[in-house]
């Protein structure tokens, strides 16, 4: 069982190993933004920890999106509003419910600081990270292989 697991994660590290590492670099990148502005949210603007979560979700989601689609799975031309931008903003609706219910809960249960209502949120959003990668590259951005798909390179911008 381990070996074929085993197997399975080193398939997948060499035909998707160049894209899941852009996709964690804009991941890495996304979350960094997310996190500073749910903070800021919360102490410098004194929004609720609800307020600022929505906030960080809704201007950290547009950066997300072009860089996934430019970046991570290469694709170029017009955005296609219902097969690409529709389906990315849904997930990301879904990271947002699943994050808000996360931090509503910890709120509410508690009185936690913003550091507190940060790291619930980076577990939240953690949660899904795979799921979304999996999601985008078999669904949303499904199409013939990169050149970075063959040679395994991860290519930085």
């Amino acid at each position: 069982m381990l070996a074929t697991l085993t197997n399975s994660a080193r398939a997948v590290r060499r035909r998707h190993g160049a894209k899941l590492a852009r996709f964690g670099a804009v991941s890495a990148f996304n979350v960094v933004v997310g996190q500073i502005l749910l903070f800021s949210a919360q102490t410098a603007l004194g929004w609720s920890p609800l307020a600022s979560n929505t906030f960080s979700v809704s201007v950290g989601a547009v950066p997300a999106y072009f860089l996934s689609r430019y970046w991570v799975w290469e694709r170029r031309g017009r955005n296609q509003l219902m097969r690409e931008v529709v389906p990315f903003w849904t997930l990301a609706l879904i990271g947002f419910a699943i994050s808000s219910l996360a931090v509503w809960k910890v709120s509410s249960q508690w009185d936690p600081g913003p550091l507190v209502i940060n790291l619930t949120n980076l577990a939240a959003f953690g949660v899904v990270w795979v799921s979304k990668f999996l999601i985008l590259d078999r669904v949303l951005f499904k199409g013939e292989e990169t050149p970075d798909d063959a040679h395994d390179e991860v290519r930085i911008i």
